[in-house]
């Protein structure tokens, strides 16, 4: 009966042994899926999310665009390999601020005897959006021209200012003299320049000056909004004889003079500039795979198995040195 334990307890071990082998073995980490993207001749690959998007292989056509969503304030683009075709655009500029919005002006004339009402003055421009951030690496096999752009967009321009009203009829009185025109609404601020940073890593043939001449990147603040125009003076009432009036006791009645026009608004100022960064990325850290076959450390799993192990082979040389002769 002893023997058949300690049999029992052998099997049970070699089976606890394998187990504890398979959780200490190192962990083979799994290849990667080649990530892959197209972007065909013409078509425009529009970037709705903040997510950095990292790539095996990215080939982009001639005339192909790269836009951002407005949300998107900034983007990471990785790429172990890029074919880059001709006239390709990297589009990360803000957005053109909306135009200030009309003076109110007026149509009607003012009553008879009054003068007119100065037109209001238009409204400020809006601001211009802010440049998308961008962080670009790029290993880069072919390319024919490249630009990244992530200016600042242009501020909106300045309304127009209301019309000035017309002066209002002679009636035994002088004529009203028409209203000035509002001024022109001030020109919104442009837009502050994206940070851009772009590493590449020459492939294959290609040198670190086929690279750089082939490539145009901008980090310009938006210009600031136009002023908006100012609004027209309102007509005035030319003068006039009253009427009932004859010969020599004719009463001249005085006429209005026109209004002014409102003064042009001011121009937005610009907004900040970037300078680009470009660097050449000779380690390519960036791109190395994580080692392979990297022991893993014990788990607390792991040790208990180890630790019951060692107690079912205390309590088999036990059993065999009870079941010698």
């Amino acid at each position: 009966m002893i023997k058949t334990v300690v049999t029992e307890l052998r099997g049970a071990l070699r089976v606890s042994a394998a187990v504890a082998s398979l959780l200490a073995a190192p962990l083979i980490a799994a290849p990667a899926i080649a990530q892959q993207k197209t972007v065909a001749a013409g078509e425009t690959w529009l970037i709705t999310s903040e997510q950095k998007v990292t790539l095996d292989q990215l080939t982009i056509g001639d005339g192909a665009r790269i836009e951002f969503a407005d949300n998107v304030e900034n983007w990471a683009l990785s790429v172990k390999r890029a074919r880059i075709g001709r006239d390709v655009v990297i589009d990360g500029r803000g957005a053109s601020g909306e135009p200030g919005a009309p003076g109110e002006g007026f149509t009607e004339p003012a009553r008879v005897c009054d003068d007119g009402k100065n037109g209001l003055a238009g409204g400020q421009g809006g601001m211009g959006g802010s440049g998308v951030n961008l962080s670009l690496s790029l290993g880069i096999a072919e390319i024919g021209s490249l630009t990244v752009a992530t200016d600042g967009g242009a501020g909106g321009a300045g309304g127009v200012g209301g019309a000035g009203q017309h002066g209002g009829d002679i009636n035994k009185c002088r004529g009203g003299a028409g209203g000035d025109g509002g001024a022109g609404g001030t020109g919104g601020p442009g837009g502050a320049a994206g940070d851009l940073t772009l590493v590449y890593r020459p492939l294959g043939s290609l040198d670190t000056t086929d690279i750089l001449r082939a490539m145009k990147l901008s980090s310009a603040g938006g210009e600031g909004g136009k002023g908006g125009s100012g609004g027209v003076g309102g007509g005035g009432v030319e003068g006039r004889y009253m009427k009932g009036s004859f010969g020599g006791n004719k009463k001249w009645l005085a006429g209005g003079e026109a209004g002014a026009v409102g003064d042009k608004g001011a121009s937005g100022e610009s907004g900040p500039s970037r300078n680009p960064i470009v660097q050449l990325d000779g380690a390519a850290q960036s791109l190395r795979a994580p080692a392979v076959g990297a022991r893993v450390e014990p788990t607390s799993r792991l040790k208990q198995l180890e630790q019951r192990i060692e107690a079912l082979e205390k309590r088999l040389r036990a059993l065999e040195q009870k079941a010698q002769p």
